[in-house]
């Protein structure tokens, strides 16, 4: 009785096959294009053709300058740019704004305050005078900088007091109206 079991469950796992013929299916004839020249027509799909190739030429061409594959040669192309990082703390009477300024001498830099906002500019680096040196490598550059923070509230334009210390810079920002605070109690 074992082995009739296992005779039908072999039976039943078996797998039938069953063969499906293909039909012939014809082949797809495309319709050659005619190359057009100044004497021939062109039809309306052989313009709107050239117009896709055209601009597929210049995407490629933008892609390849904002994206190139050799980013070592593009990359002394671009100029650096730093912006100095800023600290704003609002300590009730004024604010106390910290930039890192490292490098840079008090000369270098230079500070626009409106009432609502407060500008920092400057160029620190090694310039290059001379025109009659022969360098061999050059490096060192002069970096130009400039950062705008915008200001929560007014301040006294005319109290600012601005010092430079082993390349921190800080700038006092006295309010106009400081607003009141009170902490409130959860019950």
């Amino acid at each position: 009785m074992v082995e009739k079991k296992k005779i039908a469950e072999a039976e039943t796992s078996k797998k039938t096959e069953i063969a499906v013929k293909k039909k012939n299916q014809p082949a797809i004839i495309r319709p050659q294009r005619k190359k057009t020249t100044a004497l021939a027509p062109t039809s309306s799909s052989d313009l709107w053709q050239a117009f896709d190739d055209t601009f597929e030429r210049f995407r490629n061409d933008f892609e390849d300058l904002l994206f190139p594959t050799n980013w070592a040669s593009t990359l002394a192309l671009i100029p650096e740019t730093r912006v100095p990082v800023v600290d704003l703390e609002d300590r009730g009477k004024d604010y106390l704004l910290k930039a890192e300024m490292p490098g840079f001498k008090k000369e270098d830099i230079e500070i626009e305050v409106a009432e609502d906002a407060i500008a920092i500019s400057g160029s620190a680096g090694w310039k290059y005078d001379k025109q009659g040196q022969l360098y061999i490598c050059k490096e060192r550059a002069c970096k130009t900088f400039y950062r705008q923070v915008e200001l929560p509230e007014a301040i006294k334009v005319d109290d600012i007091d601005a010092k430079l210390s082993e390349g921190v810079l800080e700038i006092t920002l006295p309010k106009k109206a400081p607003k009141q605070k009170r902490k409130v109690s959860v019950k």
